[in-house]
């Protein structure tokens, strides 16, 4: 090859190569790991209830509440969650915590929760200042959806009273709206020597209007009738009552 030419070939070659990769698209980044979604969470509620009526049973007037719970997933199906619950009666005294720890279980098929409650009483008083002692319980629940119904079962065994309560219950959630939804649920209760004697206790009929207010923030009113059964119908009325509920999360 003539020696003159060598250089004019070498200075075309590279010319034509530099022109090809200056054309071609940059190679993008490879895109960043996604975040992954931390196991803890937490919810703050406080609420106001014109009644406070317990497994059937009505106790107080006008009463306020707060509670926080604590919820931390070990794995895709089991969790565990701690909630300290608070109550104070607005026009008697009267305070409740209860301490309501618990596991729960997603089977598939249901999800199961088992738990522990102690209800405490700081005061150490019922109304007029009769001395009450604290409670304990084992309690297990299981629920499941059927389409747009969601069922479930609840078991507690009182050791003081050492006596157990059981409760079916059947519910049901429709969307009124981007931010608001109407919430419908039915419950009734059996004492099994829980109030001294065997039998039906009561049926809850609860209605409640959630309103989304922010990602994080939920208000919640509602109404609810509480209707005495063979067990506590000789002690009480029927009552219709209801509140108000405010949760954040975290």
């Amino acid at each position: 090859m003539n020696n003159k030419l060598a250089p004019v070939i070498a200075t075309t070659l590279l010319a034509s190569l530099g022109s090809a990769f200056a054309g071609s698209p940059p190679v993008a980044p490879p895109p960043p790991p996604p975040m992954q979604e931390s196991p803890f969470s937490a919810e703050l509620s406080v609420g106001y209830d014109t009644f406070y009526i317990f497994r059937g049973e009505e106790l107080f007037e006008q009463v306020v509440w707060g509670q926080v719970e604590l919820s931390y997933a070990l794995s895709d199906t089991f969790s565990v969650s701690l909630t300290p619950w608070y109550l104070s009666a607005i026009d008697d005294d009267y305070t409740e915590l209860d301490i309501l720890p618990s596991l729960t279980w997603d089977a598939g098929f249901a999800e199961i929760t088992a738990g522990y409650a102690g209800y405490i009483y700081p005061r150490g008083s019922w109304g007029g200042n009769e001395g009450i002692d604290d409670e304990h319980e084992a309690n297990l629940g299981l629920s499941r959806s059927f389409g747009i119904l969601e069922a479930g079962l609840f078991a507690a065994y009182n050791f003081d009273r050492e006596a157990t309560y059981l409760e079916a219950s059947v519910g049901t959630s429709f969307e009124l709206g981007s931010a608001v939804s109407l919430e419908t649920s039915a419950a009734i209760g059996y004492s099994a020597d829980y109030y001294g004697v065997d039998g039906f206790t009561h049926v809850l009929l609860t209605v409640a209007l959630p309103v989304q207010l922010t990602e994080t923030a939920t208000l919640t009113p509602y109404i609810a009738g509480n209707l005495p059964l063979e067990v506590l119908n000789d002690f009480q009325d029927n009552e219709v009552f209801g509140g108000v509920a405010l949760a954040v999360s975290f």
